[in-house]
């Protein structure tokens, strides 16, 4: 089974059920082991407490974990991974993602076109 870490805007259009996630990307996430960084979590807490992003009530890491999830939790390799990013990229949420996909063998989903535009291996368009 294949593996993918998603990208914090896919994550939150599947647990919204948004339509621009897409069939093809519903059908991937539904046959795939699916995992879903701390950082994610993290950033979507930032945006919901901005006024930003609205959640719904409850635990994320229990929702995302109900549905098969794999929590990934932020390693002190992974954040040392970024300091050697070939990468130029401000974002540093994405910085974190790319490095854990990197680290963990695992292909980064996303439709970011910032992160697209960079051609790294292993990260791929949803």
């Amino acid at each position: 089974m294949k593996r993918y870490l998603l990208d914090t805007h896919l994550i939150y259009w599947w647990m919204t059920a948004d339509v621009r996630l897409g069939k093809a990307t519903q059908a991937l996430v539904a046959r795939s082991e699916i995992i879903v960084s701390t950082a994610s979590v993290w950033e979507m807490v930032l945006k919901n407490a901005s006024g930003k992003l609205p959640l719904p009530p409850g635990a994320l890491g229990e929702q995302f974990e109900a549905q098969g999830f794999i929590l990934l939790p932020i390693l002190p390799r992974h954040i040392e991974a970024v300091r050697h990013l070939a990468c130029a990229h401000a974002d540093p949420f994405d910085r974190v993602l790319i490095a854990q996909a990197q680290d963990e063998r695992v292909t980064l989903l996303t439709r970011d076109t910032a992160l697209l535009k960079l051609g790294l291996d292993g990260v791929v368009k949803a």
